[in-house]
């Protein structure tokens, strides 16, 4: 009986040419390994994203599945929530923080938390924004030890009063602490499609 052969992805080398491309002597074709096109494990930092691997997302809806990227803050960030009083249409994901995020900086009135996070940058990225609560609980899972053991405010809002907000002490996701005029830390977040 004959074994199947072995590959050794390690020193496996793949090049990638697009169709219009052609390879030329002043632009040759280079050869990548296989591990720069696959993600890093969980928790560990990916080169040019911005931060760390918080795991696979799955799409909503039809949209693909996307990394989660957390960035290592040199400070924490913290603001209040903000429109205390006012309920956001298209701020209520319990999952899509990008479109959260994209309905509060939209409206009339000030989501300091929104506002901030989605001023970040890291690596060249400034696709920053606040995570919506699934978002928060995927980190909270996978890379708590990149969060400070505290209550980080979610873009999901509860009501025109409360938003969630995500304890990493402890895990508990509370939508009665979370009033839109309080002050919890900030953490921003971005997406990598794969």
């Amino acid at each position: 009986m004959q074994q199947a052969p072995v590959i050794n992805i390690k020193n496996l080398h793949v090049s990638i040419l697009f169709p219009q491309d052609e390879p030329t002597d002043a632009a040759p074709l280079q050869a990548v390994p296989v591990e720069s096109l696959l993600p890093p494990p969980l928790g560990s930092y990916w080169p040019g994203q911005g931060g760390y691997n918080a795991g696979l997302v799955r799409g909503e809806d039809g949209a693909p599945d996307y990394y989660l990227i957390v960035p290592q803050l040199t400070e924490q960030l913290s603001a209040a929530w903000g429109g205390y009083g006012e309920e956001v249409e298209g701020a209520s994901s319990a999952s899509d923080g990008l479109a959260n995020t994209r309905a509060l900086l939209a409206g009339s009135s000030e989501y300091p938390a929104a506002k901030l996070a989605s001023e970040f940058t890291a690596d060249g990225h400034n696709d920053f924004y606040l995570p919506a609560r699934r978002e928060l609980q995927l980190a909270e899972a996978n890379v708590p030890e990149l969060f400070e053991k505290a209550y980080h405010w979610s873009s999901s809002q509860r009501s025109a009063y409360y938003a969630y907000g995500v304890g990493f002490e402890g895990g508990w996701l509370n939508g009665y602490r979370g009033h839109k005029s309080g002050e919890f830390l900030v953490r921003p977040v971005r997406r990598f499609i794969p």
